[in-house]
């Protein structure tokens, strides 16, 4: 082969694998400046403000709110069925549904963000142990013996615009994570993507929002995870 076309075939060569190093670097970095964007222009939420109402019964509980909760202790449960399949009756102190031992805290929350937010979903993390239901259907829901773990707000919130969001507990089962946050705000952007928001209630006290996949979203709130993992208890 003549010398002067194997040195053309090796430039050529060297030549395309620096286009293709060069396309493959310029893809990254593009998909990483792609993430940044989003990143910074996600929908966030702020507390603006935060009544503790939790030294006195009764006082704000009835209190219109966009959101209203009570969040329920899970005193035992009964399981049925099989382990794939399991069927879970939960069990909650009767007088914990009393309105009138409750008491509450009712935090304001504003889009910060850069994005409107197309709807939301308060989401319980401590699966074993705590529920909450909507406020007005606790009786129903602790009469039932059922497991909650999610609450949905189906309406835009666009930004700058707030919601509001009322916790109530029984005045002696007053729960919060010692170390994690038990409440998550899950959050559909106006972009199809979802993230979730820890929100450390019954505290004033709030992280920052995280992209998360629509999998992990709908395993946040999933009630069948809770119910497979009181089936095989070795799962927690």
């Amino acid at each position: 082969m003549d010398p002067i076309s194997i040195i053309g075939d090796i430039t050529s060569i060297i030549s395309s694998l620096h286009v293709l190093r060069k396309d493959k670097k310029e893809a990254s970095e593009s998909k990483h400046n792609k993430r940044e964007e989003v990143h910074h222009n996600r929908p966030e939420f702020d507390i603006i403000d935060y009544k503790d109402y939790l030294a006195r019964s009764r006082y704000g509980t009835k209190k219109p709110c966009d959101i209203e909760l009570f969040v329920a202790s899970i005193k035992s449960v009964s399981v049925s069925g099989e382990k794939k399949t399991p069927i879970v009756d939960a069990y909650y102190k009767n007088e914990h549904i009393n309105p009138d031992e409750w008491c509450c805290v009712i935090y304001t929350l504003k889009n910060a963000g850069k994005t409107d937010i197309n709807s939301l979903d308060i989401i319980c993390t401590f699966m074993k142990d705590t529920c909450i239901f909507p406020a007005a259907k606790a009786k129903w829901y602790a009469e039932n013996h059922l497991l909650n773990y999610s609450e949905c707000y189906d309406r835009k919130v666009r930004v700058g615009s707030s919601v509001t969001l009322k916790f109530c507990y029984h005045k002696d089962a007053i729960i919060a994570g010692p170390i994690s946050a038990i409440i998550h705000i899950g959050i559909v952007d106006d972009n199809g993507r979802y993230w979730v928001q820890p929100l450390f209630a019954p505290e004033n006290k709030i992280y920052e929002s995280r992209a998360i996949s629509l999998e992990e979203y709908a395993a946040e709130k999933d009630v069948r995870i809770a119910e497979r993992c009181f089936a095989n208890p070795a799962l927690w």
